[in-house]
């Protein structure tokens, strides 16, 4: 981690200012401050806004720019609110009352997996509170670790880091893990990450929400030199505060020497599953970075047909 420069350290106070400020509100309280923060944050942020828009207009061409302009101010809520959350949970969800707060769908899928002494590789989207969804599997009684990638800022990545090992996962950086990551699958350890941002021109291009996206090939490669199966999961928020958390059908490697098309089978698979998600949930996704900047290449793997 590099020494922390003089702007790092006003960010670094500036952001621990406004997090115990909010803290001192009571949860749902201090959620809606967040959400009224992300409304304003859909007015001020105008490019963000903009890829936003014209993202879900894309992925769903019925809606009209009213229906649009809705889900955009609710996609912003949901941003905004889950960083209030990420603060709050570890306060009100452990591990003798997790069940009051996580309903789960699909989770025998990952327990089975487990039981047979197999590691899994647990993928999600920024869909919902992802946040929740590694210390949900700790819950379960799964060993967690959850691979993410460090915050530009060392003085608050060192912080955020504290605040997300409190509970029942441990975080493991991404930048030369890849040891440390094969180990754990190995011995039956569950490895969890986000795979849906824009992976550049070195991705494996897949349909996703009707484009081709370029998508990290990290876990079906990690897949087929483990043989651990993939299996895609999100943690969806209700009406009522509390949440759904979804493991999808896993995905398993097959034997082969064709590496390129395994690897496009098995990242189509997985996305398909995640895009069914966030067709559900729309107003929970992370509309607002450029999931299909990149374009096919001459060299670029890409699904056909």
């Amino acid at each position: 981690m590099r020494e922390a420069s003089l702007r790092d350290k006003v960010e670094y106070f500036a952001f621990r200012a406004a997090t115990a400020e909010l803290m001192k509100l009571p949860p749902e309280a201090a959620y809606r401050v967040a959400e009224a923060a992300g409304l304003l944050a859909y007015r001020l942020l105008k490019r963000r806004t903009t890829t936003a828009r014209e993202n879900i207009a894309s992925a769903f061409p019925e809606k009209s720019p009213d229906c649009i302009e809705t889900l955009l101010k609710d996609v912003y809520k949901n941003v905004f609110r889950l960083a209030g959350e990420v603060f709050y949970l570890r306060r009100l969800v452990r591990g003798d009352n997790w069940r009051d707060y996580i309903e789960l769908d699909g989770a025998s899928r990952a327990l089975d997996i487990y039981m047979k002494g197999r590691g899994g590789i647990l993928v999600s989207g920024h869909l919902g509170n992802w946040e929740l969804l590694g210390h949900a599997l700790g819950y379960m009684g799964l060993p967690a670790n959850v691979l993410a990638r460090p915050l530009d800022n060392p003085l608050i990545e060192r912080y955020i880091l504290g605040v997300r090992e409190i509970g029942m996962q441990s975080i493991i950086v991404k930048r030369g893990s890849g040891a440390l990551v094969e180990r754990i699958l190995r011995e039956g350890g569950f490895v969890s990450l986000l795979f849906d941002q824009d992976a550049g021109s070195r991705g494996a291009f897949v349909p996703f929400m009707g484009r081709l996206a370029s998508t990290w090939r990290s876990p079906a490669l990690l897949s087929m030199r483990t043989g651990s199966p993939v299996l895609p999961g999100c943690c969806v928020r209700r009406k009522d505060g509390t949440f759904l958390l979804h493991v999808g059908q896993p995905v398993y490697p097959v034997d082969t020497k064709d590496v390129s098309a395994e690897t496009l089978r098995i990242t189509s698979e997985v996305t398909r599953q995640l895009e069914e998600w966030v067709r559900c949930y729309p107003e929970q996704y992370l509309w607002l970075h450029r999931r299909w900047k990149s374009r096919p290449g001459v060299r670029s793997l890409v699904m056909r047909g």
